[in-house]
């Protein structure tokens, strides 16, 4: 089979990509402005200090989505910074089970860590098979 044409071809995973950064950057400004909510959601304590440590972690979630939109659209694309978006989503699983592990998050968080885990996989193959300038 072509290599343009294999599922693994950066260009068709490449929507899937867009629809992760975006959903990143959304769910991250809902955490920030609503973060009792979110936590409320994932089975986490409410208090003011959760609230604005979740607050700090939706603004990252929502800079990084921007940040891998901002490496998709700039022309070439800029791999560095789909490489570092990609090892995020790791970083943000692992804390999500951790928090899970620990007690401070229900199991139903462990959604949200397999959807972090699954888009690292994804964004770093596309990464792999991205042109290098």
């Amino acid at each position: 089979m072509d290599a343009r044409r294999s599922p693994r071809s950066p260009s068709q995973l490449r929507p899937l990509i867009l629809v992760i950064s975006a959903a990143t950057v959304v769910s991250g400004l809902v955490q920030m402005l609503a973060p009792a909510w979110v936590l409320h959601l994932v089975g986490g304590a409410v208090e003011p200090a959760t609230q604005h440590l979740f607050a700090i972690i939706g603004m990252f979630m929502a800079l990084f989505g921007g940040l891998l939109l901002g490496c998709l659209a700039a022309a070439p694309e800029q791999a560095v910074g789909i490489f570092w978006c990609g090892l995020q989503k790791f970083g943000a699983s692992a804390a999500v089970v951790l928090g899970v592990h620990r007690g401070l998050f229900a199991p139903l968080a462990l959604a949200v860590a397999s959807f972090d885990f699954l888009s690292g996989i994804l964004i770093l193959w596309y990464w792999r098979g991205a042109p290098r300038q």
